[in-house]
């Protein structure tokens, strides 16, 4: 906040104080009360009548008395955050025939009784935040019809009455998370068809009644992420019609039945990341064409059948990094042309084929990173015209011929890209070099002598021609002045080196040492080639 504003706060405040009192040891502004002191050792009687909003922060009485507040009938909001309150009498909250938003956030209580809430028929919001709560009563809300929201995080509940949510027929919103649940009873949530949201992360789930969320028609976020579920029954989401999230990351799924997600057809988010799936059934995907982002990292996946992503066409992001995928089909990501992220890294991936993103013309992140890549096969990104976070790093470049596609196409696009650092793993003399950083004659393929392919056939028998003749009859014959070294290429590439070297006598220039190293700038009518040859001494060898 600007130091303006704060000054006008202050302002309004102490005028606020001047016009109207205010308990010792609270702040009153318009029809709001703070209570801040830790001083404060009971609920003050002096509460101005007007006042609608109670907020008690750090203070350190520790009860709440049958009817409390019973003097400010108009509250509507009472808040307890980080106080010493360890107990609540009977009724405690009588007498607020308004009240709507009662919090009792980070105190030291562990149960509660019945009795506490038996008057509040009309409160919309209850939050039971971040306190030590290990049982609740069957009957805890059974007075509270009117309730839409119960926060119960970060408890430490073992288990659920089967009829603790009976009489709440309105809830919208339910968060259960980080408590110690093992299990739920079947007919748990039964009464809730209203809700919308239902929040079970960071329990100890281990598995989920058949029709544990049967009922549920009108739920549209589940979390069930951070459990210990490795089994999902086929039918646990059949009734979920209009669920469009679900949470299942950070379990223990090592299968997922065929059907599993059939029923969800509102579907647009499901993330499945740090499961242990080893394989996705065929058709796992084909009713949820409205999915908008999956992620299936952190898996065990070795690879993922032709048409698994097949049916998803308004897909934006897919994730299926940091899994053990060796070989993608060509056509896997076929379909998705709404496509705009897709995250390959930390795999097993040698090669890729060439028509692998060619229907991803939304394409604008793309994760190749700490793969196996040695080069990208000439093409691979023809249609992608809006990419421009390229990740190559972490795989083991040969900076060759062969990648000359992938230097081109950065360079061409070079003003629109980032994220495309990536090195050279070899040959030896550009290892460590920075892709983008070298010059496109260094990207040269040398054809060792005895491995020429057929193509080659004109050049056996040849070797004794000399490097004059060589340099005449190539095209592009690449030399040094001496015609000690020719470096013979054609149109397509380079075909074939020839080097006469003789042990250095004297100063002469022709001859090298061991652990030398010497370096040549070779022409030709086709332009200028750098060759570096190193000559080392193997230990143990003369």
């Amino acid at each position: 906040m600007l130091p303006g504003a704060w000054l006008r706060w202050a302002c309004l405040l102490l005028l606020a104080r001047l016009a109207r009192p205010c308990p010792v040891g609270c702040d009153c502004f318009a029809q709001t009360v703070f209570c801040t002191d830790e001083a404060l050792a009971t609920i003050p009687l002096d509460i101005p009548p007007y006042t609608t909003d109670m907020v008690f922060i750090e203070t350190s009485f520790t009860t709440v008395g049958t009817r409390a507040f019973s003097g400010n009938p108009n509250l509507t909001k009472v808040i307890f955050l980080n106080t010493q309150v360890c107990c609540f009498e009977p009724d405690a909250f009588g007498g607020l025939p308004s009240l709507q938003d009662l919090e009792i956030t980070g105190c030291a209580f562990s149960n509660l009784s019945t009795e506490i809430f038996s008057n509040l028929a009309t409160l919309g919001k209850l939050t039971l935040n971040f306190n030590m709560l290990k049982a609740l009563p069957e009957d805890l809300f059974h007075h509270m019809d009117a309730l839409e929201s119960l926060q119960l995080q970060d408890n430490q509940l073992q288990t659920l009455p089967r009829r603790l949510f009976q009489s709440l027929k309105h809830l919208k919103t339910l968060n259960l998370a980080h408590n110690l649940l093992a299990q739920l009873p079947e007919e748990l949530f039964d009464p809730l068809g209203s809700l919308q949201i239902l929040r079970l992360s960071s329990n100890k789930l281990s598995s989920l009644p058949h029709h544990t969320f049967a009922k549920l028609g009108s739920l549209q976020e589940l979390f069930l992420d951070r459990n210990s579920i490795s089994e999902l029954p086929p039918e646990v989401f059949s009734q979920l019609f209009r669920l469009k999230k679900l949470w299942l990351q950070r379990n223990d799924i090592r299968h997922l039945p065929p059907s599993i997600f059939s029923s969800l057809g509102n579907l647009t988010f499901l993330n499945l990341q740090e499961n242990a799936l080893q394989m996705l059934p065929a058709d796992l995907f084909a009713h949820t064409p409205r999915l908008v982002g999956l992620s299936l990292s952190h898996n065990q996946l070795e690879t993922v059948s032709e048409g698994a992503f097949a049916k998803l066409c308004n897909l934006s992001s897919l994730s299926l990094s940091h899994n053990a995928i060796t070989r993608l089909p060509a056509g896997v990501f076929r379909g998705l042309e709404n496509l705009t992220k897709l995250y390959l890294g930390s795999n097993n991936l040698t090669a890729l084929h060439v028509d692998l993103f060619h229907n991803l013309s939304k394409l604008e992140v793309l994760s190749l990173s700490r793969n196996l890549l040695t080069t990208l096969p000439e093409g691979i990104f023809g249609t992608n015209y809006y990419l421009f976070n390229l990740a190559l790093h972490g795989n083991p470049w040969q900076c060759d011929c062969h990648l000359a596609y992938l230097f081109t196409w950065l360079h061409e696009y070079s003003d629109r890209l980032f994220n495309i650092q990536t090195y050279c793993a070899g040959p030896a003399y550009l290892k460590g070099q920075a892709v983008p950083a070298l010059k496109k004659e260094q990207l040269v393929c040398p054809v060792i002598r005895g491995h020429l392919g057929l193509e080659d056939r004109e050049l056996r028998g040849s070797w004794d021609l000399s490097a004059k003749e060589w340099a005449a009859r190539n095209q592009c014959a690449y030399s040094n002045p001496e015609g000690t070294v020719v470096l013979a290429c054609d149109k397509a590439r380079c075909r074939w080196l020839n080097i006469h070297l003789s042990p250095r006598q004297g100063s002469g220039s022709l001859g090298m040492m061991y652990n030398a190293t010497q370096e040549w700038e070779l022409k030709s009518s086709c332009g200028v080639v750098r060759l570096t040859l190193s000559i080392e001494a193997q230990a143990g060898e003369p």
